[in-house]
């Protein structure tokens, strides 16, 4: 939901250069807040996405060595003899 900056209402009192300026630059920090923050947020995000796909890639490797499934190169695994 897009929010409306503090002083949106202020771009109707602006009499001249320097309080357009002073809005434009408001405007602008406020916009730069709000995409770090969703940077940030993606960041933490994906990381956490990939923290848990090693688990689960870890978690599958166990259950394979359990279960003493051949790999995809064909290497046997533990209970297998030659």
């Amino acid at each position: 939901m897009a929010t409306v900056p503090r002083n949106a209402n202020a771009l109707d009192d602006v009499n001249g250069p320097e309080d357009l300026d002073n809005f434009v630059k408001e405007l602008m920090d406020n916009m730069q807040t709000r995409f770090n923050r969703l940077s940030e947020n993606i960041l933490d995000r994906v990381d956490n996405m990939g923290s848990k796909i090693d688990q689960l890639e870890k978690s599958i490797n166990e259950l394979i060595d359990e279960a003493g499934i051949e790999t995809s190169n064909g290497a046997a695994k533990k209970g297998d003899a030659g």
